[in-house]
């Protein structure tokens, strides 16, 4: 490539020299990463190329986008579409949406299917969101951007938004789409409308929808119906519903019997495909003598293999700290394993995520674990810690349904009234009795 030969046609308005400009910048750019691509990548290398803007070289993508901008301002509808995308990201050039919309429009106007999808998805004008998704529907390659916009133009019809309704368009377009994509559009349709029949029709294959099926039921206090509904999408594979059908015959919900046996089965189902508030359930089962014999060894079992598994991913494993809490109760009194007091701090500080063993571990806080840490901080005269994490507590609602946010609240006005590791202050005794009253 003789990059000046270039460099001086571009500026003569050659825009096809404008573009191979860009392009071989923007290439350079990324230094060499594209030489990759096709090859069998190692992990290492997967990431790479996936930050490969991120470590992309600013000066020749700057240049690059130079030379995408000629094009573009020449008229040339695929540099408009980079330019719009770039000034979006901040690629090459300071960060500026307002300017990027105008260029996915002026790319929309002259019959660029992507950025009319684009201009659909940002426009807030009903009629402009259906004109362009349909038009996009038409024009897109097979791709995920053109499934989207069949069965957002779809979706359109069906809720007459931005267009006359049209059930009879609105199948048309649905019947482009896959099963599951079909099912979704359904769904949002349903969601859109109210109106049911979208929502049954949907629940024949979307196991969301059958999740909401059974939550519409929920709403009419018809768990009878409900039960059908979360039995579907258990079977689908959604374990989530499976521990709710223990949970609703375990608490005898509505029109369902009480069962601790089925509640049992339930629980059990849900725990072996690792939902984790299951088997913390089952923990609870077997340590409150719920449907059968108390066994506080196999209770305590449960609750130290939960707690033993690796933490993956932020707030998946949330119920693990109530098992924490459990261990740590149990430690506690010498239930199910010897008494080890020190030990069961250590736990009731991870249960209140006061200490953590990694940054992946749940950040859930239990109320009981918090109160109990803070009564530990206090009985060895760390008053400073203690009156923190007395304040968390009783600066969340209090009410006697939630009885650590009250004790906590009762303890500092007490500790304020006497002067108890804290100097005396009437005021702030009063502020909190006043707390304790009024909530």
């Amino acid at each position: 490539m003789n990059e000046e030969k270039l460099i001086k046609a571009a500026e003569s308005g050659n825009v096809q020299a404008m573009l191979e400009l860009a392009n071989y910048y923007y290439a350079q750019s990324k230094s060499g990463n594209d030489d990759k691509v096709g090859d069998v990548l190692s992990t290492e290398d997967f990431f790479e190329l996936l930050n490969a803007e991120e470590k992309a070289n600013p000066e020749l993508q700057a240049k690059a986008y130079k030379y995408y901008r000629m094009a573009a301002d020449a008229g040339n509808v695929k540099a408009m579409t980079k330019v719009a995308s770039w000034l979006y990201d901040g690629i090459g050039t300071a960060k500026n949406n307002e300017e990027s919309q105008m260029f996915y429009r002026r790319a929309a106007e002259l019959g660029d299917p992507d950025a009319m999808r684009v201009v659909a998805f940002t426009s807030n004008d009903d009629a402009e969101k259906f004109k362009y998704y349909k038009l996009s529907a038409e024009l897109l390659e097979p791709s995920l951007n053109k499934q989207d916009s069949i069965k957002q133009t779809a979706i359109n019809f069906a809720a007459g938004r931005g267009t006359e309704k049209n059930l009879e368009e609105a199948e048309k377009w649905l019947a482009k789409l896959d099963e599951q994509g079909a099912a979704s559009a359904r769904l949002e349709i349903a969601q859109i409308t109210g109106e049911s029949s979208w929502l049954e029709q949907a629940a024949e294959v979307s196991i969301e929808a059958m999740v909401k099926m059974a939550e519409s039921f929920i709403k009419q206090n018809d768990f009878e119906n409900a039960l059908i509904w979360y039995e579907k999408a258990s079977n689908a594979g959604n374990y989530e519903s499976t521990a709710i059908i223990g949970d609703i015959y375990y608490i005898g919900e509505g029109n369902i019997p009480q069962d601790y046996a089925k509640a049992l089965k339930y629980y059990e189902q849900a725990a072996k495909h690792g939902y984790n508030m299951a088997e913390v359930k089952l923990g609870l089962m077997h340590y409150y003598e719920r449907g059968f014999t108390k066994d506080l060894k196999l209770a305590y079992q449960i609750f130290k293999r939960i707690v033993q598994r690796r933490e993956k991913f932020f707030g998946v494993y949330r119920f693990n700290s109530v098992a924490k809490f459990y261990l740590g109760k149990m430690l506690e009194n010498g239930e199910g394993h010897c008494k080890d007091v020190e030990k069961a701090f250590t736990w009731y500080k991870r249960a209140a995520a006061i200490e953590r063993t990694s940054e992946y571990e749940s950040t859930h806080e239990v109320p009981a674990a918090m109160y109990k840490v803070a009564d530990e901080y206090f009985m060895e005269q760390n008053f400073d810690k203690a009156i923190e994490i007395y304040t968390k507590l009783a600066e969340r609602r209090i009410s006697s349904h939630f009885p650590y946010n009250l004790e906590a609240a009762k303890k500092l006005m007490w500790m304020y009234e006497l002067g108890e590791g804290v100097p005396a202050d009437k005021e702030k005794a009063a502020e909190w009795r006043a707390k304790i009253q009024n909530d």
